[in-house]
């Protein structure tokens, strides 16, 4: 079983965990990318050159409205998922935090059409969809409310509170996350310059409460082995994490390594890229 806090993330386990079997073949990939006349403006009417130029946007909007008329879910979720990655694909870094060229480079990734983006992915996708004779389960729900505890597993990698924003994956990814869902249940801000929603609420998002819903997973799950990833740019800070873990824990190990980000906050003058990332086991 996999859950995620994001509507993205969530969708791409649909296509690739859950599903053992569905792919989109050619004729099906023809029709995706088939202009759509009725279809819906949002992103045409929103976002026209903010990231995209309007050609751009007019396709991504009769992308969605021929993933909608798919059948089969899985192929749906295959098609949105693929859908992601061009739209990544075609922003410098992938993220949704600035609008217009910056950042504008010659990579190959920006000059080739979203169609060419989009056939790729769909078929990395279909070669990355295989069956391991298992049944899978993705949910996109809040943790604490999981019913499921009896797992032999449990990996972790919760956000983590920084007084930066940098660990705000809705503001940096925003674009991407609403149109996985084409935006249902979510508000824009038009006031704002990237055209961004509100970040979803979350126990996460203050210093507080993140370390209170640590310990409250890590006892949730006290009869599972626990590996938590974590990163020396948060809170609570590595030494809190390893006294949680042993409360529920016998024995707690501590993996980490020097990792340098190829972008990062700035403070003062120096960009704070440079952390230790950990994985924590507590068996």
């Amino acid at each position: 079983m996999t859950n995620d806090f994001l509507h993205w993330s969530y969708v791409i386990a649909k296509a690739l965990i859950e599903n053992n079997s569905v792919r989109i073949d050619d004729q099906t990939l023809s029709k995706l990318m088939t202009p759509r006349s009725d279809a819906p403006t949002k992103v045409t009417d929103i976002f026209s050159n903010l990231f995209f130029t309007e050609v751009e946007c007019v396709f991504l909007d009769s992308l969605w409205a021929n993933i909608a008329d798919l059948e089969d879910k899985s192929q749906q979720y295959v098609a949105i998922t693929a859908a992601c990655r061009a739209v990544q694909k075609k922003r410098p870094r992938g993220i949704f935090t600035f609008t217009g060229k910056k950042s504008w480079d010659n990579r190959r990734d920006l000059k080739i059409s979203f169609q060419e983006q989009f056939a790729n992915a769909v078929r990395l996708l279909n070669d990355a969809i295989f069956d391991n004779g298992r049944k899978h389960r993705a949910s996109c729900s809040n943790i604490m409310e999981l019913s499921d505890r009896n797992f032999d597993l449990v990996y972790l990698d919760p956000p983590y509170w920084s007084p930066l924003s940098d660990n705000d994956y809705v503001r940096r990814y925003h674009f991407v996350e609403g149109y996985s869902r084409y935006w249902d249940g979510l508000e824009i801000d038009l006031s704002t310059r990237s055209k961004k929603f509100k970040s979803y609420e979350s126990v996460f998002s203050q210093k507080a409460s993140a370390t209170k819903a640590l310990q409250t997973l890590f006892e949730r799950y006290a009869n599972s082995i626990i590996a938590v990833s974590y990163s020396s740019n948060g809170y609570p800070k590595k030494s809190e994490i390893l006294s949680m873990l042993s409360s529920v824990k016998a024995r707690v190990e501590v993996f980490e390594a020097e990792h340098t980000y190829s972008f990062g906050n700035q403070g003062g003058k120096k960009v704070k890229n440079r952390v230790r990332e950990y994985l924590f086991i507590g068996e």
